[in-house]
This record gives C-alpha cells, structure tokens and sequence, in this order.
C-alpha cells in the first residue's frame, strides 16, 4: 500500500512572517532614501536653523521663576535687603559668583554688602533679560555692582551710556564718576567733551567747583579750544576770583597762560588792567615777560617757552611763493596752507615774489631765505633775492631781515 502524501499546510491570512504593511512610515523613509541615493538631480545638504524667540522666551520664563521663588537655590544679600537667584544665571554672568560657586556649589547665601539694593536689583535684572532702565541719578550705583560682580558687559553698557549722555551740564559729573570708578575710555570722551566745549563749560556753575588740579590740567593742555589766550585768562581769573581761599594759586595757575601769544595792546588793555597783574610780584614777572617778548622781535627765537607757544595749533603743509603754473614767468608771494578738507588757504604773504628759496621751520618760527625773482628761458639765476624773512605763527605776520651776503654756486 503506497504512502499517503502529506497534504500541503495552507497558511493562514494572519500569519505573522507573511504582514505587508504597504503604507507604514518606516517604508515611506526608504522610499525617500532611495530617491535620495538614486541620483535624482538634487544633494542633502544640512542646514541650521535657529528659532529668534527662543532666547528671549527661556529668559522671559527664568525671570518669571525667578519672581516666583520657584526652583531658587541661592540668595544674594546686602546690608537692608535680600534676593533669590538661581546659581546656574547667575553665576552665568558674573564671573565673581561663578568662582565661589566653583569653590563650593552648595552654597546657599552670599553676602554683598558693599553693595546698594538698587545696584544689586539692577545687575540681576541685567543677568535676567539683559535690559535695564539706566539715568545718571543711579547710575553710580549700577557700576559698582557690575564692577564687584564682575560683569564686564554691562560695565561696558553703563560706560557707553555716560558718554551718550554727556552735555555741557553734566560733563564734569560723568568725568567725576568716570574717574571714580575707573572707566578709563569714558573720562577721556569726557574730559575731550569739556575741552571742545571750554567756554560754554566755563559758564556753568559746575566749573567754578573745580579743583585746583582739574582746572590745571584744563589750561596746561595744548589742544584746549579758545578763540585766543585772553579768554584763557579770564576764564583762570573767574576761577580765582570765586573764591578768596583760591588767590593763592595765583601765580602758578597763571604760569599756565600763555602770555607771550597774547598781542602788546591786548596785554595793556585786557591784562595789565587786572589788579592782581599789577599787584602780585610773581604775576607781574609773568607780564614783564610777555612785553619784553615783544619788544625784543630778533631775540625772539632765543626767548622761546611753554608761554609762546600757541595752543591748539595744527600740523599742516606749506607752500612758499613759486609757480603757481606751468608759466615761466609767473610767480607768487602767497604762503598757503592746506586744511583738513585738503583745501588749499592763504596763511599770509612775503614782501615780493619769489621762487626756489630755502624754507625751514625752527622753534616754531618759519624761515624763508633767498631764492629768485625771475627766470630766463634757460632757467638761471639771473637774479638773486636777498631776502630773509621770518613768519610768526602768533602773530600771523612775517619780518623781514635783509641779508649781508648771498652765496649762488
């Protein structure tokens, strides 16, 4: 009897091995790599993206815990008042707090009691949003705190305000609170602010509080802006005259003057007329000087000083007389500078025209010797100029002198 044949197990639709999910995610990814892998005329570049808001929202939602007590896990004190934190914002931000939280994370208080409330809530709302409400009535108080806290950003905001702010009216207090505090760049812009700004700055009842030292320091600077040296000399006497205990800086302030830049007549008219210049010996000498200054023209380069030097002057460059153009024959006595806006001015003139003559600055004096009148077609020196002429800055005029010799080679 043949064997019988094993009939062949139909399996069943819900046979696990045998489930096509046609439609599942997991085949629509292979799918989109196989177009990707398959060359389709297109490349996978990653790219990064940023959401603007998040920033602000994470410290918007910090802050909010913040005023909530809510996971708070350090508080900060001064001598009157104390505020919860968070160490990880905190120490964030200032760089004080994040050495003594490296020292010893569980620290739960730490003390500022050099601090004010008000610098202390300003800096934490700082640390917190990154804003703050800013005027020079507190703003001392929210330097000290970024400085002690070390958060050397906001330092940088408080700096940029003050000079932002600076006026005519407050210049002297933002360079006080700029010196106190050490804000180097910030006492310099105010400091070139008072400079620029001199007389109006000498009008302002913060100018008559000046001491001895800061009012030196204004006279003694070469680039102080002054239509002449007579107002600086009025400005030293209102400075004196204010008060009886300030006379006797007299002569040392007014040493700070220079008087040899101021003319003969305003000398007698605006300087000799003061009582003290008559009445002091020592500021009398200073007088003295400066009218022997000017008596005494030729013997002008040897008597040079710090009181005949002219303040705020410019480097600039000259042209002396010469050929204006191309033409042979046609010269110039003009003595031109050229300005900041690279524009060509008339400073003054020599006593004739004249061209390839020697031309040297000395002791802040300029000199002009020899040269030629004319020239001939075959340019030579057919006639020689004896003259030696010497300009003077203060004055603005030029002397001359004529010359006991010329040598031609």
């Amino acid at each position: 009897m043949a064997p019988k044949k094993n009939k062949t197990t139909k399996k069943s639709k819900g046979d696990i091995n045998d489930i096509m999910v046609e439609n599942s995610p997991i085949n629509k990814i292979n799918g989109l790599n196989t177009l990707i892998e398959g060359g389709n005329g297109f490349s996978c570049i990653s790219t990064e993206v940023t959401d603007s808001v998040y920033a602000p929202n994470l410290l918007e939602g910090l802050s909010n815990m913040r005023q909530e007590s809510f996971l708070c896990d350090l508080t900060v004190t001064t001598k009157s008042t104390t505020f919860d934190v968070h160490k990880v914002v905190m120490a964030s931000c200032s760089e004080y707090i994040r050495k003594i939280l490296k020292k010893d994370p569980s620290l739960l208080k730490i003390d500022l009691n050099d601090l004010s409330p008000v610098g202390l809530a300003t800096a934490i709302t700082y640390a917190y949003s990154g804003k703050l409400t800013l005027s020079l009535y507190s703003i001392g108080s929210t330097i000290a705190a970024a400085r002690l806290l070390q958060i050397s950003t906001l330092v940088k905001m408080c700096s940029d305000f003050l000079m932002q702010e600076l006026s005519v009216e407050n210049c002297m207090y933002v360079a006080n609170i700029a010196d106190a505090y050490d804000l180097k760049e910030t006492k310099e812009a105010a400091q070139k602010f008072m400079r620029e700004n001199f007389i109006e700055f000498s009008e302002m009842e913060q100018f008559l509080k000046l001491t001895y030292e800061q009012i030196s320091e204004f006279l003694s600077d070469d680039s102080l802006q002054l239509p002449s040296e007579i107002t600086a000399f009025q400005i030293a006497m209102k400075w004196l005259d204010f008060d009886e205990k300030r006379l006797k800086y007299a002569a040392d302030l007014l040493t700070l003057i220079r008087f040899g830049t101021i003319s003969a007549q305003d000398l007698v008219n605006h300087v000799q007329s003061v009582p003290r210049m008559m009445q002091d010996p020592e500021c009398h000498r200073l007088l003295v000087d400066a009218m022997n200054y000017h008596l005494l023209p030729y013997q002008q380069n040897i008597l040079q000083s710090r009181r005949t030097k002219v303040r705020g002057g410019l480097k600039v460059i000259l042209t002396v007389g010469g050929r204006p153009a191309l033409t042979e024959k046609s010269l110039s006595k003009d003595v031109l500078y050229r300005d900041e806006d690279k524009v060509w001015n008339k400073l003054t003139e020599m006593p004739a025209k004249s061209f390839n003559q020697c031309v040297a600055v000395l002791d802040g004096f300029l000199y002009v010797a020899g040269g030629e009148d004319q020239n001939d077609a075959r340019n030579q020196a057919k006639h020689a100029v004896s003259n030696f002429c010497r300009y003077q800055p203060i004055m603005k005029i030029l002397t001359s002198h004529v010359f006991l010799f010329y040598v031609c080679f």
